[in-house]
């Protein structure tokens, strides 16, 4: 009886460390926000933009950011619905979810 309940404990245990390196709710390709050296100002991509009463979320890059992360050494200043605004060594730079040229006037 006690080599079953030393066995369970060990299982226990084991299955803790295992699980406690790895979520197995995270996505499979997902990756840290690691990233600290410069980038090209034109490599930066805005894929994505989250707007609620409880948050705001952009992603560029494939990173997800809120207001207040960096990226290549850009701050992300502020975030709408359609756009982040970035402060940094390149000044402000703002991207556009959407290309500006979408938008055309009405003749």
């Amino acid at each position: 009886m006690n080599k079953i309940i030393i066995s369970l404990i060990l299982l226990f245990v084991f299955l803790q460390n295992v699980y406690a390196e790895h979520d197995p709710t995270r996505p499979a390709k997902y990756v840290e926000n690691q990233q600290a050296s410069p980038v090209d100002i034109s490599s930066l991509e805005l894929g994505l933009t989250l707007v609620s009463q409880d948050r705001r979320v952009v992603v560029i890059n494939g990173y997800s950011l809120k207001v207040g992360d960096s990226i290549g050494g850009e701050r992300v200043e502020t975030i709408e619905s359609n756009s982040v605004r970035l402060v940094g060594p390149s000044g402000n730079i703002t991207l556009f979810l959407l290309d500006k040229s979408v938008k055309k006037e009405v003749q």
